[in-house]
């Protein structure tokens, strides 16, 4: 059971809601999505994926106060570290606006978790993750590093060492991973997939 989407009609809302710079990064995380799909010989419907890397920061530009009244009236199940930094909230809001439009479960699964990383995420979460991470617009990392990472034999492998490289960002900025990231890495290091 696969819904239609129809990207054109998502790219045309989104370049009418969020501003160029959000926009340009939405699609070509749409298209690392379908990149990494193919690289890694993933069989995800190519269609939810697109329109899952459009739509994943479509509540991004938000302010906090934005996310955190519609994040309580919604009664959002959130992590300790999202009501510590709401933008993080961007993630759990556009998951449930999706998820009101009829969006399947594994897509909003996805988007719910694709800036802290999740056990639950799925195999469509995990490719959404690296994709946000890896796309060629994002200045952290040049193309090299970027070719090096994508030599990695599996996601899981590849996840791994994304979640390394965050680690030490982190790290540098004072701050610590959170706890649903630390499980994620642990789980994929123990040799888990999902």
């Amino acid at each position: 059971m696969s819904m239609t989407i129809d990207c054109t009609a998502l790219e045309a809302e989104l370049k009418e809601t969020i501003s160029t710079k959000r926009f340009m990064h939405s699609l070509s995380v749409s298209q690392t999505c379908v990149d990494l799909a193919h690289r890694y010989r993933e069989q995800l419907d190519e269609n939810l994926l697109r329109a899952c890397g459009l739509m994943h920061d479509m509540a991004r530009e938000w302010t906090d106060e934005q996310l955190l009244s519609f994040a309580r009236k919604h009664m959002l199940h959130l992590e300790a570290e999202e009501l510590e930094y709401p933008v993080l909230l961007h993630a759990p809001v556009a998951a449930q606006l999706l998820k009101e439009r009829g969006f399947p479960p594994e897509l909003c699964l996805a988007v719910r978790h694709h800036s802290l990383g999740s056990k639950e995420m799925g195999r469509m979460g995990l490719v959404l993750y690296l994709a946000d991470y890896l796309e060629p617009n994002r200045s952290h990392l040049d193309d090299q590093l970027r070719e090096r990472l994508l030599k990695a034999p599996s996601l899981e492998a590849l996840c791994v060492q994304v979640m390394e490289m965050e680690g030490e960002y982190l790290k540098k900025k004072g701050k610590k991973s959170s706890e649903v990231s630390m499980a994620l890495k642990q789980f994929l290091q123990a040799g888990g997939r999902l």
